[in-house]
């Protein structure tokens, strides 16, 4: 080979050296997306290739020639590796290696570093130096053999990986993987082809020439088609991550996969649930397809809510189609809401709880109230009430009716309070008795009584307490051995006829009250009109 021919080939290796140390330096800018780290190490390792070979036509002496020719399978050897650990990144994302794995791995890389830095004793990597042939390693001891086999083993594994993924992926994942195929395979074969014999450059180690275009294949891909800022993921990662149970049945309905959340609930007698009708596989799956039409009809989807014991499922039940249209299995779904809802019948069960405490709270109140307007003795309406009555009757016509009980202390005196307190009880039955809708009955203090009589004018006032006195009038008490009968005498006003406002209107009553006592009692007087 001539020297400016020698020189240019140099040169084309520095450019595609610094080439591969841009990019990689660019990939490891997005190291946190699977697969970016191994891409950037496979770079450097790319880049170590290229620019060590590039030395090695460059250096002035056989010597030189050959270290530097040695020190190029650091890059060699480590090239494989990053490209399956690429390829598994790219695939599997998320997806840890064991150790066992690391070992079989990382096995003859570390080994021909040891032998490369330990000056390949006794020829196991490069055999005697007889069989250094010009520029180029084509041969060797049984090292090489072994890096050759492992290296082109890892290649062809991560194709195929790349192949399959191509296969069953979908667009962008799809254009991505053919574009890590189309940068990863060209070099390659060059490569095999120049292990083989078959170069028609027998002098030169064409593989470094082409990692420029591997290069500028991955810059394409990472700025044309965003290969790290979409990142594929696995179908069945995803699947085995879900949260909720997800079974995949066939046409007969034989379970054909399944999560395993699905699994928690399978007969666990079963050495494995696949194969095995889902009535075989579920102890209540006769119930799911009772409820769920969809299990065996072809309508779009279908969805319940299953209670198995003290388990809650919400089931979502939907055809697989084929191109077609027919239907060719069905995907079924569920989810545990168990407690969910235990948390709902604990929050009714509080609502319930409070709605009866705020009733008995009511109640309580109803009574408090009661009690405070209540009079005690004789159960009716007290004086506090009575103003409340005035206040809703005062927007319309109304009468009062104020009335007395005659010579009440002589009965007092007679049989003692007690025997009052069994009179005034008696003439408050007898006044609840006759009482209508309406009208509010007060016990206006002592002997003394008040009724409210909405919306009637004096003549219609006048009957009611006409009948009041001769009703009470017509009552008696036994009590010991007194028969206690007494009268009353009442003062009749109505409003507006007798006052223009509440306290007119109870004056007017009060002395009409007044003038019926002095008259005699046992009587009612209607109170003089205002002038």
């Amino acid at each position: 080979m001539t020297e400016t021919l020698a020189t240019g080939y140099a040169a084309w290796l520095y450019v595609t050296g610094l080439a591969a140390l841009g990019i990689a330096h660019f990939v490891w800018r997005r190291r946190g997306a699977p697969g970016a780290r191994p891409l950037a190490f496979l770079l450097l390792a790319l880049a170590q290739w290229s620019l060590t070979y590039a030395l090695h036509w460059d250096s002035p002496s056989p010597r030189l020639q050959q270290f530097w020719l040695d020190a190029t399978f650091f890059g060699v050897v480590s090239a494989p590796v990053c490209v399956w650990l690429f390829t598994r990144a790219f695939t599997q994302p998320n997806r840890p290696m064991h150790a066992g794995a690391w070992v079989t791995l990382l096995a003859v890389p570390v080994a021909t570093w040891g032998l490369l830095l330990a000056g390949d004793p006794g020829g196991i990597l490069f055999g005697q130096l007889g069989t250094l042939e010009a520029h180029t390693r084509l041969q060797g001891g049984p090292g090489f053999t072994v890096v050759v086999v492992h290296g082109y083993g890892l290649m062809l594994l991560s194709a195929l990986r790349l192949a399959l993924f191509f296969r069953s992926a979908t667009d962008p994942y799809r254009r991505q993987a053919g574009i890590l195929l189309a940068g990863l395979g060209l070099p390659w074969i060059v490569n095999l082809v120049s292990v083989l014999g078959l170069s028609p450059f027998p002098e030169l180690d064409l593989t470094p020439m082409l990692f420029l275009i591997t290069a500028l294949v991955f810059l394409w891909g990472l700025l044309g088609f965003q290969l790290f800022d979409l990142v594929p993921v696995a179908r069945h990662q995803v699947i085995e991550q879900m949260g909720e149970g997800v079974v995949v049945l066939d046409r007969a309905g034989r379970l054909v996969d399944l999560n395993p959340v699905a699994r928690q609930l399978a007969d666990p007698a079963l050495p494995t649930p696949l194969g095995h009708p889902a009535e075989r596989v579920f102890e209540q799956w006769g119930v799911a397809a009772a409820s769920l039409g969809a299990l065996t009809g072809d309508r779009e989807a279908a969805s319940a809510e299953l209670t198995l014991g003290e388990q809650h499922l919400e089931v979502r039940v939907t055809p697989l189609r084929d191109a077609r249209r027919q239907v060719q299995g069905h995907i079924v779904v569920w989810r545990d809401v168990t407690a969910q809802r235990e948390a709902e019948a604990e929050l009714r069960l509080a609502h319930e709880q409070l709605q009866l405490r705020m009733a008995e709270i009511e109640h309580l109140q109803h009574a408090l109230r009661e009690q405070s307007v209540r009079d005690p003795l004789t159960g009716l309406y007290n004086r506090r009430y009575l103003q409340e009555a005035l206040l809703s009757a005062q927007d319309s016509p109304f009468s009062v009716v104020l009335f007395d009980l005659d010579h009440f202390k002589a009965v007092n005196d007679l049989a003692g309070h007690a025997g009052g307190d069994a009179v005034l009880r008696q003439v408050a039955a007898c006044l609840q008795a006759s009482r209508q809708p309406s009208e509010t009955i007060c016990r206006y203090g002592g002997e003394e009584f008040i009724v409210v009589l909405p919306g009637l004018d004096s003549a219609a006032a006048v009957c009611r307490a006409e009948q009041w006195r001769m009703e009470i009038g017509a009552q008696q008490v036994t009590y010991g051995a007194h028969l206690l009968r007494v009268s009353i005498s009442l003062g009749v006003a109505s409003f507006p006829q007798h006052g223009p406002d509440l306290d007119s209107v109870l004056l007017a009553a009060d002395q009409a009250l007044y003038q019926a006592k002095t008259q005699g009692r046992d009587r009612w007087v209607l109170a003089a009109p205002v002038v």
